[in-house]
């Protein structure tokens, strides 16, 4: 029994196997053979594509032969389970939430009742959007919301603390005095 010869990788088998066990190519009994015949089916490049076009000649000179499997070739596209359109397309509402709870974190600087009135109502707008459809705006929406409401929040009792530091210096009173 004659060895055969992996045309790919050079692998040598002395059993009576009809596929390399490293690389999955056919096996034959002279390598010659096998390059010559995947080559006809277009499996294997003989020549580097890109010596063949940037010379200008016949790819002669960079006559290397390709260890490139494509295997990949005659696979159909497969969608995956998510991957159908209308079921993972963001809604109406999660597009709100998202939109309200960036104003909400815009707005904290403007006394944080702004940013109160954004976060809630961008949190309430993603969380009926998630029900209907989970992806990332809803998500967003809802981060987004969240942030502007503890911004909001922080704000509010900055502001509260300046307003009764002020109260408490008469500052006021010495504006009114001024006018």
């Amino acid at each position: 029994m004659s060895k055969k010869i992996c045309p790919i990788c050079g692998y040598q088998d002395d059993g009576n196997a009809t596929y390399c066990r490293e690389c999955g190519a056919k096996l034959t009994e002279r390598a010659d053979d096998a390059w010559s015949a995947y080559e006809q089916k277009g499996q294997y490049s003989s020549y580097q594509d890109s010596g063949q076009q940037a010379s200008g000649g016949t790819g002669q000179q960079n006559a290397q032969y390709s260890n490139y499997q494509d295997y990949t070739a005659n696979i159909p596209y497969q969608q995956s389970a998510n991957d159908f359109g209308s079921d993972n397309a963001a809604n109406g509402l999660q597009i709100a939430g998202l939109v309200c709870g960036i104003l909400a974190i815009c707005s904290c600087c403007c006394y944080g009742v702004p940013a109160l009135i954004f976060g809630i109502a961008g949190l309430i707008c993603a969380v009926m959007g998630n029900k209907r459809s989970k992806n990332g705006v809803g998500t967003a929406g809802m981060v987004c919301s969240i942030i502007g409401l503890i911004l909001g929040a922080i704000a509010i009792v900055y502001y509260a603390m300046v307003i009764n530091q002020l109260i408490q210096m008469n500052y006021f009173d010495m504006l009114q005095d001024m006018m």
